[in-house]
């Protein structure tokens, strides 16, 4: 019963920050169509595609050997599904980026409200770095014997992963919210709505980060074949077949 619960309020979290992503940028950056405030829309579907990426496909992928009651091939195929989505939203998201900051460097400056120099930010960095993160989890996933996915050096990588999207994508959001004020047309001092949205939005990002991490290290396994489960003997380097170690709640 208790990841039934758990598997929910992930998924009620994930909802959530869909919701109030999709209300901030057509509320407040003009939406996904093109040619909607200048070339701003191709940043808006970057940011959408990367949350889609990690806050919900990625986070699932993670989650599913704990949190889905099933056999552990068929979690296993529905792990590399949500992998190969994120993967593929990866992709779309940097193509947008990447056409915005070579569309906008042939605007003027003073017709832009965002500096296509974002490349060089932290957020910028960050990404790239969970990229890579990404993708050395995915690599050492499909290196190994599908029966010994959860070993020590994946769930690190996972993790990891993890914890550096967060960061990725909260630094994004404020790297838009930043380049919005800096003009000082409206004074994020002033509480106005789009900055409550937005810390709001960060808020659950890490509350989501923080539930996943707790699923990690507290919660066991939940292959309804939990035997089958292998890891690596770490004295020859061999598999071994026994249950995984997991504590119960």
């Amino acid at each position: 019963m208790y990841r039934q619960c758990f598997y929910s309020w992930v998924q009620v979290l994930i909802l959530l920050i869909l919701v109030l992503s999709l209300w901030w940028i057509f509320g407040y950056l003009g939406g996904l169509i093109p040619g909607a405030t200048q070339l701003l829309w191709l940043l808006n579907w970057h940011q959408l595609l990367m949350l889609l990426a990690f806050a919900a496909c990625f986070v699932n992928a993670a989650i599913v050997f704990r949190m889905v009651e099933a056999p552990l091939t068929a979690q296993t195929t529905l792990h590399y599904v949500y992998q190969f989505l994120c993967l593929a939203l990866i992709v779309l998201g940097l193509t947008a980026v990447v056409t915005w900051k070579v569309l906008e460097s042939g605007v003027p400056e003073e017709e832009t409200s965002i500096s296509s120099n974002s490349f060089y930010t932290f957020h910028s960095w960050v990404g790239m770095f969970t990229i890579l993160a990404f993708l050395a989890q995915l690599v050492v996933s499909l290196s190994r014997d599908w029966k010994d996915q959860y070993s020590q050096m994946t769930i690190i990588l996972i993790v990891f992963t993890c914890v550096c999207a967060t960061v990725a994508m909260i630094t994004g959001i404020e790297d838009v919210v930043f380049y919005r004020y800096i003009d000082g047309l409206i004074s994020y001092s002033n509480y106005p709505l789009e900055g409550i949205l937005v810390n709001s939005l960060c808020i659950l990002l890490l509350l989501l980060l923080l539930l996943v991490t707790w699923v990690w290290f507290r919660v066991s396994y939940s292959a309804t074949d939990r035997s089958t489960y292998t890891e690596l003997d770490n004295t020859d380097n061999t598999h071994t077949v026994r249950p995984m170690k997991g504590v119960n709640v």
